[in-house]
């Protein structure tokens, strides 16, 4: 009821606007604190739940608002024992919590500030351990209040009085309860006068404490009175499990004192031991809470346990008995006979009061008071009921005590600096005015002149800064930083390529030319690497190949010699597609795919290969697309399949046919295709030439592909052949021992007389035909072949490696040996290309010749108008090729001349449509052009563009070359199937898709050509001029059609024409028959005969003929 009318008084004074003292600084001048986020708050005071700690707070808050000009308030929550302000100051949120774990410290700042009357004397360890788990926010302890707090055994002064009055026995003095000699019981109530239920029981309290009974039983040898438990431990022998007996009354209740304690047993150790030692004839007993036990003090005459400064009892005002002098080490021992000490009261603030007010914080470290005076404020709080009343009588009545209490205006403290009036530092007391506090970069010196000891704020010099305020030091630069002006808050990392070994520097020492630091703030010449795009080699920087190596910051030898794969980005590693040699690590070689040199440590190739460029298999094993394997029984196959070879290619002569028609046929149209299929194959092996990641699907098609070029790794030929010079001579000696060998027998069969006999011995032109078949059908892969050696591409050691052979490198002995084989093939390839050419130049005239048999496989294939056009498709072979050789570092180059070259193929294909089947003209002009579609895609590859690009350009590549294949697949099947049904091409049932549509049949083309013969026979005389002029209003193509119709009826119909035909027309194709001439006399006689030739009926295929004939005919006329 005490402290709720305190609250309400203060609610009603003190806390508004009124003020206590005349010249107290009013609210509105009253400053505020800011806490960590720059908010204003007012300076927190926290109280304990007792009287003393309600008025020196409340006192204390009154002192800081009107005397010191603070904003300042006491908290609500009021702390429940000593320990709870060590525990509040420091900002712990659950303070009173029995579980320091749980008390929720550390996390928020502080709201709280001061705490005056901290009895932390009885729970100094528990203080202690705080302050070493949490030193950072612990509080700080400014010193004693002045007074002690004292515990001990109390009597009322009414039974002090009536005491002396009677007998003279002073009764604070603990001598005047021995029964020896005085009789106290009388000045006391009876123990039976008490309500037992308003007592605690004995197993409830520290009366069964085994750790305070066994030291009471210890020190004072009374185990009569304690009980000992099965364990060894003793609790305190009660009567009624609530009375504990003093030996002097034990046998004998009825003499017992009375003496009253609480809580769990206030003191209770020291009381049960003084009773036992002084002979006092006391019963203990604990009231049932505070309330019951102040019941207890002031409704009976008995003994108490009291602390002062208190205003519990103030009333009856009680006297502390006295005992024998306080043995500090006895009572350490756990040995309380000797009196009680008086317990510590200090003045606590919180760890952050001296940075946010350090004037107040000096003004609460100067407060002291004595206990009688305190005592008597509390008096006085007990009968006026307000402690803001009681405080401000204080304070009036002592002015010239706390004005001393008040720092000296310009006596500044540590983390302080003297200012002037405008707020700006100054460096003596005669500038000054008061004391601010010391910023970011500057820090707080100390200062004695002749009025004593002061401080200055003083900027950090050059090498030093300090990021905080309120700093008694500037702290010198570490190593790896600098600082370069006055007054730095923080030193600055060295950058980039920097470094300091030294503490407090102003600058930071370059590493040199090519090396940097991995981090900022490099503390140690160490520290300098070699920068990104250089590798460290015995102790210098070395530039790196950016094309073949790796090399992040900090790159050296060791580490790339112990690189792990391509993911690590941090540390350096050979990029794939390149090898290094272990030996020379820092040389590196492009090697002719990814998928052989993966990248990583120097000395790594994929699958047991090989070589500086990882270009070979070890001897005796070859390449399987994923690693070697022993070549175990691939050299016998390879025999054998030369065997079958030289069977094969000898055969094929007689195979072949040495006549010439103008018309396809169904296995001209079959051969025709599988030539284009091999075409394609030949120049998709010429484009996987390319240096170029081509993807997965597109890349297993080009490896097929080039089998066709004579690329036979894959086939086990290096286990027949061996090394890369003997694979190559073998492979660049095959064209020429075929074109010696075909020729060779040929003549040879001519010599064996049953060969003669039996028709086999070989014809001179059939021979030359299947010779020159054999080098047109290889021709793509002979040049590819003879210019092999000719493609170098260059290694990021400028030193250069053949493409096809990168183990091989250019202008060494094995090159010298290489490029002789590809000159011979090449003078091969040129000699065959230049016969070729003078054999098209003479076709027309061997028109109807044997020799004309000799160049069956250039012309065989094309309309007779345009013979020459194998020449196109041979000199493709040897341009595709040569990109490789102009342009071998240069895939995109590459890939652009050889899309030109196709280009241009392409456009000759459509202009002149050289085909003798519509078929295969569609086929060869659509195969082509996704060819050429295919090469403008690549280009995608050869530049990176991105990955999302390289995934859309695989996919594309992978359609367009699956489309080449099922093309001309589907065009090798059609013609298959026509060889099982003969009347498809050249019949009456022939399938219209061999000529893309219904070819006109003889006899209608016939009827046609006399209706013009009579046309012309007839309404033609006298009127030449006429046609010659309406002849002349023929576009150009039309005259050209019209020519070339009347050429092809003159010389593959024997048609008799003039000599102005003959003359103009005979060199521009090659005929099939003979035209003859004839004199102008002969023609009517002739035409009769036409005419009559024409009305004689035909035999026909097929019954619908005459029906047809004569709806022919009905037409034309």
């Amino acid at each position: 009821m005490l402290r709720l009318a305190v609250l309400l008084l203060c609610g009603l004074k003190g806390f508004g606007s009124e003020l206590c003292l005349e010249d107290g600084v009013p609210e509105s001048q009253r400053k505020y604190i800011q806490d960590g986020a720059g908010i204003d708050i007012p300076i927190g005071i926290f109280e304990s739940n007792w009287a003393s700690s309600w008025l020196l707070n409340k006192l204390t808050e009154m002192l800081v608002q009107e005397v010191m000009g603070y904003h300042a308030k006491v908290d609500p929550r009021m702390g429940a024992n000593g320990a709870s302000c060590f525990y509040a100051l420091p900002g712990c949120m659950d303070f009173d919590n029995k579980i320091v774990a749980e008390k929720q410290c550390g996390i928020n700042e502080t709201t709280l500030h001061i705490s005056v009357d901290s009895w932390v004397g009885s729970y100094a360890s528990a203080m202690d351990q705080f302050n070493k788990e949490f030193p950072r926010i612990a509080s700080v302890d400014l010193g004693s209040m002045g007074y002690a707090g004292e515990e001990s055994m109390y009597v009322s002064q009414a039974i002090l009085n009536d005491a002396y009055g009677d007998s003279g026995l002073a009764l604070d003095f603990y001598k005047s309860y021995n029964t020896t000699h005085h009789n106290p019981r009388k000045y006391f109530d009876s123990i039976h006068d008490v309500d037992l239920s308003e007592l605690e029981m004995c197993n409830e309290t520290d009366m069964s404490n085994p750790s305070r009974i066994g030291d009471y039983a210890k020190y004072s040898g009374d185990y009569d009175g304690v009980v000992s438990q099965a364990d060894g431990t003793f609790v305190a022998k009660c009567t009624d499990n609530r009375w504990w007996y003093a030996p002097a009354c034990r046998q004998n209740s009825s003499q017992c004192i009375p003496l009253f304690t609480s809580g769990n047993g206030w003191k209770l150790q020291a009381l049960m031991q003084w009773s036992t030692a002084y002979g006092m004839p006391t019963a203990i007993a604990l009231s049932k809470g505070y309330s019951t036990w102040m019941k207890h003090v002031k409704n009976h005459r008995a003994l108490h346990y009291w602390w002062v400064p208190d205003s519990t009892f103030i009333d009856m005002l009680p006297e502390p008995l006295t005992f024998a002098r306080h043995s500090a080490t006895e009572w350490l021992e756990g040995d309380k006979k000797s009196g009680a000490k008086g317990s510590y009261v200090s003045k606590l603030v919180s760890h952050n009061l001296q940075a946010k007010a350090g004037r107040v914080r000096e003004f609460v470290s100067n407060m002291n008071f004595e206990l009688p005076e305190v005592q008597r404020l509390l008096l006085e709080l007990d009968q006026l009921g307000s402690t803001y009343n009681v405080s401000c009588k204080w304070m009036k009545e002592n002015r010239d005590r706390w004005t001393k209490w008040k720092p000296v205006e310009t006596s500044c403290y540590e983390g302080f600096g003297l200012i002037d009036a405008s707020g700006s530092f100054v460096t003596t007391r005669a500038e000054a005015v008061g004391c601010g506090l010391c910023q970011a970069g500057s820090a707080s010196e100390e200062l004695i002149d002749d009025q004593g000891r002061t401080f200055q704020c003083k900027p950090c010099a050059p090498g030093y800064s300090q990021a905080n305020t309120y700093s008694t030091q500037c702290e010198p630069c570490p190593k790896g930083t600098s600082a370069s002006s006055f007054g730095s808050t923080q030193c600055t990392p060295c950058s980039e390529g920097f470094y300091q070994p030294e503490t407090a520097q102003t600058s930071c020492i370059s590493c040199g030319a090519s090396r940097t630091t991995l981090l900022l703030g490099a503390s140690s010449l160490t520290d300098c690497v070699c920068d990104a795009g250089n590798i460290e080699d015995q102790s210098t920087c070395v530039a790196c190949h950016e094309d073949s190596m790796h090399c992040p910051k900090g790159s050296t030898v060791p580490k790339l010699e112990a690189a792990d794969g391509t993911t690590d980005l941090k540390n350096p590693f050979v990029k794939k597609g390149y090898f290094s040699n272990p030996l020379v690590p820092l040389d590196t070689y492009k090697c002719s795919g990814e998928l052989f040199c993966p990248g990583g440590s120097p000395g790594t190739c994929f699958g047991d290969r090989e070589g500086l460029t990882c270009g070979d298999c070890k001897e005796g094993y070859y390449w399987t697309s994923e690693k070697c394997a022993p070549c175990g029984a691939v050299p016998a196959a390879w025999a054998l399949s030369v065997a079958v070879l030289v069977i094969g290619v000898c055969g094929s002569y007689y195979m072949l046919t040495s006549s010439y028609t103008a018309k396809a046929s169904v296995m001209m149209c079959t051969t025709a295709a599988l030539g284009m299929l091999v075409a394609l194959f030949q120049n998709l092996g010429v484009l996987n030439t390319v240096s170029v990641e081509w993807p997965a699907g597109l890349r297993d098609l080009l490896d097929f592909a080039s089998v066709f070029t004579f690329n036979l790794d894959a086939l086990g030929f290096s286990c027949a052949a061996g090394s890369n010079v003997a694979r190559y001579v073998s492979t660049a000696s095959f064209f020429w021992i075929v074109a010696v060998a075909l020729p060779t027998v040929g003549l040879l069969t001519n010599l064996i007389p049953i060969l003669k006999r039996r028709g086999l011995a070989w014809e001179k032109f059939k021979t030359i035909s299947t010779l020159g078949q054999f080098l047109q059908v290889g021709f793509t892969t002979m040049c590819n072949v003879g210019l092999m050696p000719f493609m170098c591409y260059r290694h990021p050691t400028n030193q250069e490696s053949i493409l096809k052979y990168p183990n091989v490198f250019c202008r060494t002995e094995e090159h010298t040996i290489m490029r002789v084989f590809g000159v011979l093939v090449m003078f091969l390839a040129f000699s065959f290309f230049i016969a070729a050419c003078y054999a098209a130049y003479q076709a027309p005239r061997w028109s109807g010749k044997p020799r004309l048999a000799a160049i069956r496989f250039l012309i065989f294939r094309f309309r007779p108008n345009v013979w020459y056009f194998g020449l196109v498709l041979l000199a493709r072979g040897p341009l595709l090729s040569m990109p490789g050789v102009i342009a071998t570092n240069m895939p995109s180059l590459q890939l652009t001349l050889m899309h030109m070259i196709l280009l241009g193929s392409l456009c000759l294909q459509l202009w002149f449509l050289p085909w003798k089947s519509p078929i295969l003209n569609l086929v060869d002009g659509l195969s082509v052009s996704l060819l050429v579609m295919l090469l403008a895609g690549s280009l995608g590859y050869a530049d990176n563009s991105g990955e999302e690009a390289a995934r859309v350009l695989a996919l594309f590549g992978t359609v367009i070359s699956s489309m080449m294949v099922v093309i001309l697949g589907g065009m090798v099947m059609l013609g298959l199937c026509a060889l099982f049904y003969r009347s498809a091409l050249g019949s009456s049932k022939e399938l219209r898709i061999m000529n893309l549509g219904k070819v006109p049949e003889e006899k209608d083309v016939f009827q046609s050509l006399l209706d013009v013969a009579t046309f012309l026979k007839e309404d033609g005389q006298g009127k030449e001029k006429t046609f010659i002029s309406d002849l002349g209003k023929l576009s150009v193509y039309d005259l050209g059609t019209v020519m070339r119709a009347i050429n092809i009826l003159a010389d593959d119909l024997n048609m008799a024409v003039g000599d102005g035909t003959r003359k103009s027309s005979s060199s521009r194709r090659i005929a099939t028959g003979q035209r003859t001439t004839r004199s102008q006399n002969s023609f009517s006689s002739e035409n009769e005969k036409v005419t009559e030739a024409a009305n004689e009926p035909t035999e026909s295929p097929d019954a619908a003929a005459p029906a047809e004939k004569e709806k022919t005919q009905s037409a034309f006329v």
